[in-house]
Parts: structure tokens; C-alpha cells; sequence
């Protein structure tokens, strides 16, 4: 009799427990969605670098160069995330997912110029290696970024067909980087201070030494000036990088050998992203959104002390063969970047609401995911 009477207890408690996990269950699923969107709009950079032109060995005090600036820039993105709102209204809630953008821009500078000092390429002395370019320095940069969003959510409805939803929160940066394609071109000039046994030497005085010897456009007018229409500028250049001290320094509107390339940045910095959007039911549970976001993320460079020079070498291929020069992207010199993202996006919200699923047209006593409506 008691095992009899202990039978039925226990399964009227496996009972009870099975109707309340169902319904914990239900309540769980009625609340749980998945987002996708896609957005796209404009977007800012605040940058802050170390200039380039410190980093040369012995610079004369002259050097300068502006300051960075990024422009055209615009962002394409998609993000996926789930939610739960958990309060009975369905109102708060919290989601998380991944969102990756790929911003896109231009970064330049409008002027560059620096001296000092190099070993020739015989490696007999040293002189003053000159750098400047006459035209706006332009690179193409796309960004590709992931991070993960960890946000608060706020939902109301006005009727069954349309709520308005507000989330806001933290980014974890996973990975960024840089693509970037240039325009870049400079003239490489020279100017040497010679031995009485005619041996290179630097001279480091901000006004150069008359009896230097220069291989500048100075230089050539200077030479012009004795021999009338003997070279032309491009052709003097050339004949002093092929010979004597001057040999593989200098050059004018030379490009960089690689154009392309990519820039690294730190993982694991934080940002922060927002979005208010409207959500209008096209059938059973699945929504469309649209609205807008404002996204700001923050990346430091992978390169620690920045030491990076811009330029300052040629490469040369076969024998008289001028491949170019070397090149550092103007993002090799930026120490953190900021980015601020905004614009509109557009998706889909679907709510896992099993019952809801069953019925293809809204009833009475239907679970919605704003919960049962009051008769």
C-alpha cells in the first residue's frame, strides 16, 4: 500500500516537474531571438601618430610634414546576434553576437620633407639624403574589423505588428586590419660635403657649406647655369645616380617598388555601439527591422614604438635597373586610431515562439512574443 501511495506521489511530482520545465520552457523560447542585419553609412577617424620625420637618423631641423588626415570614408558592415528579453512584460533584455565591419577611406598628407644623414651606397662616407615630394601623399585604406557586442535591450510595443527596440553596449575587439594601396612619389636628392681627398661627408649645419656638392634641383639649375641646355633635369638626375658619390641616392618622382600592403592592429581593445530601430512583423514571428547605429571602436598599432621611416632607400634591380623605393604606410606612424561608424541598417528579427509557428493566422489566445493578450 505505501509503495503504492509513494508511486503515485512520485508521479504526480515527475508530473508536476515536467509541466513546470515546459512551461519555463515555453516562457524561455517565447522570449529568444535572432537578429541579422546589415548596415552601411559614414564614418570618422580621430588619429593620433608619431611623426615620421622623427625617426630619421641625425634629421636637420628642417624636416616637416602635415598631419594625417582620413577622408571619403564610409562603412559596410553585418552583425548576428541573439537575445533574451527576460522580464514578463518582455520589454529588457541583453544580447550578444559578432559584427564585422569593413570600412573604407582615404588617408594622406599633404606635404613631406626631410634631411639627413646616410652612408653612400659604396659605404666610403656619408652625406645628406634630402626627401620631399611636390603632391599630396593619398593612400586607399580598407579596414576589416570582428568584435563582439555585449548589449542592454529596451523593447516597446505599439500593437502586435510594430515595436520599437533600443540596445546599447560594449564592443570587445577580436582582430583589425588594414589593407592600403598608395600614390605616393618622391624626389630623392643629395648633398655631399667632400674631403680634401674628395671622401663624402655629412654636413649637419642647417645651412649648407657653398662648396658642397649638390645633386638637387638647386643643383641642376646651378648646373644649367654653366652648361645651357646641356641636360635635361630628368637626365641629370639619372647620369648622377649612375655614377661617383652620388650612385643609387637620388632620383625624381620615384614610386614605391610596393605600392600595397597591410597594417596590423592589437586585438582586445573595447568600444562601444548603439541602435534604435523599428520592428514590423511580416508574418507569424519574423520581423523586419530597420534604423539607425552609431558604432565607435578603438585600435592601437601593432608596431609599439613606431619607428618607422616613410621612405628612405632605392632598390635597385639589375645593374642601372631602378625599381623604386622603399615604403612604410602612413599607418605605420599612428600610434591609436578611433573610428565612429554611423548610419542605417536593415534586417530580419525571428523569435524562437514554437506555438506561435503552429498557426498561420493570429488567434485569440495565441503566445505572441510580447506574451497572451487579455480578452
Amino acid at each position: 500500500m505505501n509503495m503504492r501511495i509513494l508511486s503515485i506521489l512520485s508521479f504526480m511530482i515527475l508530473a508536476g516537474t515536467y509541466s513546470a520545465v515546459g512551461q519555463v520552457r515555453g516562457e524561455y523560447f517565447r522570449s529568444l531571438f535572432i537578429d541579422v542585419n546589415a548596415n552601411a553609412g559614414l564614418m570618422s577617424e580621430k588619429i593620433n601618430a608619431i611623426p615620421f620625420s622623427t625617426n630619421y637618423p641625425e634629421a636637420i631641423r628642417n624636416a616637416y610634414q602635415s598631419s594625417l588626415k582620413f577622408t571619403k570614408a564610409y562603412s559596410l558592415g553585418y552583425n548576428v546576434a541573439v537575445g533574451y528579453y527576460f522580464d514578463k512584460k518582455r520589454r529588457f533584455g541583453v544580447s550578444s553576437g559578432v559584427n564585422y565591419y569593413s570600412q573604407y577611406g582615404r588617408l594622406g598628407m599633404d606635404s613631406f620633407h626631410v634631411e639627413f644623414k646616410k652612408a653612400t651606397v659604396s659605404e666610403d662616407g656619408y652625406f645628406r639624403q634630402i626627401i620631399s615630394t611636390n603632391h599630396k601623399i593619398s593612400e586607399f585604406i580598407q579596414m576589416k574589423s570582428l568584435s563582439i557586442p555585449l548589449s542592454v535591450l529596451y523593447k516597446y510595443a505599439y500593437n502586435d505588428d510594430l515595436t520599437i527596440s533600443v540596445s546599447a553596449g560594449i564592443l570587445y575587439n577580436l582582430s583589425a586590419k588594414s589593407n592600403y594601396n598608395t600614390d605616393a612619389n618622391f624626389d630623392y636628392e643629395a648633398l655631399y660635403q667632400l674631403s680634401p681627398s674628395n671622401a663624402p661627408l655629412y654636413d649637419s649645419a642647417l645651412v649648407p657649406s657653398s662648396t658642397d656638392y649638390l645633386v638637387t634641383r638647386a643643383g641642376y639649375n646651378a648646373f644649367l647655369e654653366k652648361h645651357p641646355g646641356e641636360k635635361s633635369l630628368k637626365a641629370f638626375f639619372k647620369f648622377e645616380d649612375s655614377i661617383g658619390v652620388a650612385r643609387g641616392s637620388v632620383g625624381l618622382n620615384e614610386s614605391p617598388a610596393q605600392k600595397r600592403g597591410n597594417i596590423g592592429f592589437k586585438s582586445g581593445s573595447l568600444g562601444y555601439t548603439g541602435e534604435i530601430a523599428a520592428n514590423y512583423r511580416l508574418m507569424k514571428n519574423i520581423y523586419l527591422r530597420g534604423g539607425v547605429y552609431y558604432t565607435y571602436q578603438s585600435f592601437k598599432n601593432t608596431m609599439g614604438n613606431n619607428n618607422q621611416v616613410l621612405t628612405d632607400a632605392k632598390i635597385q634591380g639589375k645593374p642601372g635597373q631602378d625599381l623604386g623605393v622603399n615604403y612604410n604606410s602612413l599607418l605605420s606612424e599612428v600610434r591609436k586610431i578611433g573610428g565612429s561608424n554611423y548610419g542605417i541598417s536593415i534586417g530580419i528579427r525571428v523569435y524562437l515562439n514554437r506555438t506561435a509557428w503552429k498557426y498561420m493566422e493570429p488567434s485569440s489566445d495565441r503566445i505572441t512574443p510580447e506574451g497572451p493578450k487579455a480578452k
